[in-house]
Order: structure tokens, then C-alpha cells, then sequence
């Protein structure tokens, strides 16, 4: 363990609906006055009264025998009037000793009929130990607290179905999408002081407010070591309980081991182990959900995802190595209605996908380091783009779509800090030429920042002088930040500027360049200052334009209009 971290005896955990203590505390008709803890106790220690006022109470029960937690369940809040008590401290301090045994919560002490106050040595008898002593002033009215009591159970027991249900939703939808042992975790501790955290051989995800200094190596390898025993012995089980303290902030934790249903053997490769931790207590609602979740997990290891991909890596690559003149005769229309079929059956052209994570994201509490990609993140690609064909390769994903992805997945790719690069069509036998054009668009991505669609029209966006150092890249990415001026009709203003920046801005020479009166040439300069927006006095962007325009010019066909590329 770290410094500052400490480990505690396996908390008590009810399996029935509790509510906290500070729901009788806190009821203004009951007057109740907690006075174990001492008042100086409490205020000399916020850990002490939040744990006080979060000890979970499942009923409550009057009990005046001598022993009475031979007759009550861990989680019975004991109603007494102090029949049992003569100011003995030795009879007090065993009487609280077994209430604590039994798994009491704590003693309600009624004043009158018995005793105008609280017996002095019952009273240190609790102090001593931390119990809590709640007293209610005359006239005392236990059916009050009861049902006051059971108010807030039932309320409770109806929330905690409502939020189940929907946890249970939300965690379901996490293992369908994108990174979903990360999303699993993000969901499974939304509240605050919770956390969760997954461990899959050497990857460690974690969600929620973890603590900052907490040990997690060494608290999985111990829960891996007790969830290791034979499950024939006392202690083996499917579950562990733990408490921790980590800087001054208590936790509870429960860790569930979570195996493919179909493991016969239990391996390093094949389980995982989940852990929800919350301060300062797991309710009820938290170990329904860390088992739910944890059989979903075994869900995700069940899945054969090695021979899945493999299949995925094969196909693409037949796509890939087979060129439309490498097939002959009746199979080229064979191949192309294959595909066709593949993709939904109406396709006539495909597209290339690839998509790469954004290098300029944080990575958050993803063990994947930034800008690196993981074979799982198929699954997502594949549902997101509706297709069978996607490959992991190396830092990207690779996939061959019938229609380009919509505007809505575009967003949603960018919200979880992917960026896309799209082909345009390309018949099914041009696979591998779409392909290489995606690819260009991914490097200019990457120099970019943002998607490129080769679909649809440029965006207007930074247009970085690192991307001139590949002319692919370059002329992707300059036809994104020169998108106004690639219209045809806008041939005039574009040819204008050209001149004007080779010139170093001289109104004269670039006049006499284009044949031009220098006031028209000042007019198209300045319209086209208008439709990019960028400031033509600042040197950089004089310097940025000229070369986007350079490269724009690179790509022209023989003879083709200087306002429109060959591609357009």
C-alpha cells in the first residue's frame, strides 16, 4: 500500500434495503439527540460523524430482554426504555458489547417511564466504543420511529429499483459501444464518492472519483489472491470485501471476479476483476450492480474476439491484394456483387474509411496511451458505420463503407476523439486505389485536427505550415483551408491573390502580371481576403496562403481552370 493508504477489517454489508441513521436524525418531529459519539468527539472528527450518520438501518425492533441480539438480524435499530439497566458498568459495557456482535446499528433510548435520564455508566459504556446512543425526549412514541423508519424504506426500496433499472440500462448500453470496458466503469460510479475500477490481465481501467494516492496494484493483486483459494474452501468466493483509507477519506470496496461463462479453468487471460469502492459506505444498490456488471464483463471475455478479428484482417485483405485487373472474366461481376451484398445489397461503389484517435485529446483514465488504438476498437467502428469490413491495423482502423458516414456520425466519432478520413466512391475493383486516397486524407487529419470527408465540400479551417512537408498531405489539407476560393466562379480572385503574394504585395507588378487595372487587381485581393478571412497584413498568413495556393496548383490537370482541382 501507498503511504497514506490504509487498509481495514472486510465491512459489514447488509443484503436488505437500509436507510442512514441521520434519516431518524434528521426528523424534526422526533427530537431524537445522538449523544454517542460524544458532541466534542464528532466535531474533533468529520470521518467519525459521517460514518456515524451513514450506518445503514434496516428496521427496527423493542427488545427489553437482557440479550436481545439473540432475536435481532445485523441492521435492527434496538428500541429499549432501560428496563435492563441499573447502573452497572460492567453489566452496561457487556450489553453494548454484544449489541455490537449482533450487528446492531444502534440503541434508541426512550426517557420516562424507566429513567428521567440516560444511565451514566450505559452512556460511557457506548462512548467508549463509538456505538451510537440516540435518546428521545418524553413523551416517547416508538410506533413514531418505526414508522417514520419505514417510510423511508419503502421510499428507498422504490428508488433503488427506479435507479437499478436504469444503471442496469445504462451499463448494458457501455459493453455495446466504444471502448466498452472503459464506458463499463464510467457508468458503474457516476454518483459522487464513488469509483470503479477494472483490471483485464495488465490493462487497470478505472471511473468515477478515484482517489488520487490509492494503491490499485496492490489492492487487485490482493483481491486476486483471495478470489484465487479453492472455491471449496470457507473463504473462496466469487466476491471480496475490503475498507480502505486514503488520504483521511474512508472507502468501502467490493471486487467481483468476472469469468466467461463458458471458462471451465480459471485463467490470467480469461477472467477479470471489478472493484466498486464509495465513501464511506457500498449500499445495496452498488453490489447489485458491480454482479451485473461484472457478468457482463464475462460476457465481453466469452466473445471470441481473437478468431473474430483474424477473420476481420483476412477479408480485408483479400480486398485489398486483389485489384480489379487481377480478376478476370465472370468473377469480376461476381466479386462486385459480393461486395455489393456485403454492404446492403443496393451499394455500387464502396468507400474507405480510416479513422485515428485524435493525438491532441487527453486520454483521461484510458490505458490506452493517446493517438494508439486497440484491435477492440472494431466492435465500435463496425456498428457505428454499419459494415462488415473493418480491420485494426497498426494506429488505425481501417473499413470499406457502401455511403459515406452522415454528419451524425461524423459528431459522434469526434465526441469520443476519433478523426475520420473518407474516400471518395470507387468501384468495388478500385478498392485498394481508395484506400491510398484515404490514407493521404488521414495524414492530413492528423495536420488538421478534424475530419476529412473527400465527399463533401472543404470546410474552411487551419491550414498548419507543417503540412507542406508532404505534398499529399498538403494539397488534402489546403483544399480544406482554401475551400471559398475553389468555386469556379471564383477563378478571378484566386488567380489575383496568387499574383499579389508572389509579388510581395506589389499592386504595380501584379497588375502588370495579370493585365489588369491595379484598383481591379486591389478589388479581387480584397473580396478574397473576405471570403477566407484571414488577415493579409500579418506576414505568417501571407506566408500560410501562398503556400496552400502552391499546393492547390500542384494538383491542377493540364489545362484545367485555375479556380477548380482535378478532383472536384
Amino acid at each position: 500500500m501507498t503511504r497514506g493508504e490504509t487498509v481495514h477489517p472486510a465491512p459489514t454489508l447488509l443484503d436488505r434495503a437500509t436507510v442512514p441513521l441521520a434519516t431518524l436524525l434528521d426528523e424534526p418531529s422526533l427530537e431524537a439527540e445522538l449523544v454517542s459519539p460524544s458532541p466534542g468527539a464528532l466535531s474533533a472528527d468529520p470521518r467519525l460523524a459521517a460514518r456515524i450518520r451513514s450506518t445503514p438501518v434496516a428496521s427496527s425492533i423493542v427488545i427489553e430482554l437482557e440479550d436481545p441480539g439473540l432475536y435481532m438480524l445485523p441492521g435492527d435499530l434496538l428500541l429499549v426504555t432501560g428496563l435492563a439497566f441499573s447502573g452497572n458498568a460492567e453489566h452496561d459495557q457487556a450489553y453494548v458489547d454484544r449489541l455490537l456482535a449482533a450487528g446492531v446499528p444502534a440503541l434508541v433510548f426512550g426517557l420516562e417511564p424507566v429513567h428521567a435520564e440516560i444511565p451514566p455508566t450505559l452512556l460511557a459504556a457506548c462512548q467508549a466504543v463509538d456505538f451510537p446512543l440516540i435518546v428521545l425526549p418524553p413523551p416517547i412514541y416508538f410506533a413514531a420511529v418505526t414508522s417514520t423508519l419505514n417510510r423511508a424504506l419503502e421510499t428507498e426500496r422504490t428508488r433503488a429499483l427506479e435507479h437499478m433499472n436504469t444503471l442496469a440500462r445504462h451499463l448494458t448500453e457501455a459493453v455495446l459501444q466504444h471502448r466498452p470496458a472503459q464506458r463499463l466503469v464510467e457508468r458503474l460510479a457516476t454518483d459522487r464518492g464513488s469509483w470503479a475500477a477494472l483490471r483485464i490481465g495488465d490493462e487497470l481501467y478505472l471511473g468515477g472519483h478515484t482517489p488520487a494516492g490509492a494503491n490499485f496494484l496492490d489492492l487487485f493483486a490482493d483481491f486476486d489472491e483471495r478470489l484465487r483459494r479453492p472455491r471449496g474452501s470457507r473463504a473462496g468466493a466469487s466476491a471480496v470485501f475490503t475498507a480502505i483509507t486514503v488520504a483521511g477519506v474512508d472507502y468501502e470496496v467490493a471486487a467481483h471476479e468476472a469469468a466467461p461463462r463458458n471458462s471451465r479453468g480459471r485463467n490470467a487471460e480469461g477472467t477479470a476483476i471489478l472493484a466498486i469502492g464509495r465513501s464511506p459506505r457500498l449500499s445495496r444498490i452498488d453490489l447489485t450492480a458491480l454482479q451485473l456488471a461484472a457478468n457482463l464483463v464475462g460476457l465481453l471475455l466469452q466473445l471470441p474476439a481473437a478468431q473474430s478479428m483474424a477473420v476481420d484482417q483476412l477479408i480485408m485483405q483479400l480486398l485489398m491484394e486483389r485489384h480489379g485487373s487481377q480478376i478476370i472474366g465472370a468473377e469480376r461481376e461476381r466479386f462486385a456483387r459480393l461486395v455489393g451484398n456485403s454492404l446492403g445489397g443496393g451499394a455500387k461503389t464502396a468507400h474507405a474509411v480510416i479513422a485515428i484517435r485524435n493525438p491532441r485529446l487527453p486520454a483521461d483514465h484510458d490505458p490506452v496511451p493517446a493517438g494508439e488504438t486497440v484491435a477492440s476498437d472494431t466492435n465500435w467502428l463496425r456498428n457505428l458505420l454499419h459494415t462488415p469490413f473493418v480491420e485494426h491495423r497498426s494506429k488505425q482502423l481501417r473499413a470499406f463503407v457502401g455511403s459515406p458516414p452522415s454528419p451524425g456520425e461524423f459528431q459522434h466519432a469526434e465526441q469520443l476523439g476519433w478523426l475520420l478520413a473518407v474516400s471518395k466512391p470507387r468501384a468495388f475493383l478500385e478498392l485498394p486505389t481508395a484506400m491510398q486516397e484515404a490514407e493521404e486524407f488521414a495524414r492530413a487529419a492528423l495536420h488538421i485536427g478534424g475530419h476529412v470527408d473527400g465527399n463533401a465540400e472543404p470546410n474552411a479551417t487551419s491550414w498548419p505550415l507543417a503540412a507542406a512537408a508532404d505534398p499529399a498531405v498538403a494539397r488534402v489539407a489546403a483544399a480544406q483551408w482554401l475551400a471559398p476560393l475553389l468555386a469556379a466562379n471564383k477563378a478571378e480572385q484566386r488567380t489575383a491573390l496568387t499574383s499579389w503574394l508572389r509579388q510581395h504585395g506589389s499592386w504595380d507588378r501584379s497588375a502588370r502580371e495579370l493585365g489588369l487595372h491595379r484598383n481591379t487587381v486591389r478589388r479581387l485581393v480584397a473580396e478574397s481576403q473576405q471570403l477566407l478571412g484571414r488577415d493579409l497584413e500579418d506576414p505568417l498568413e501571407r506566408a500560410r496562403i501562398l503556400l496552400a495556393l502552391t499546393a492547390v496548383d500542384a494538383e491542377l490537370a493540364p489545362g484545367a481552370s485555375p479556380g477548380a482541382s482535378s478532383d472536384r
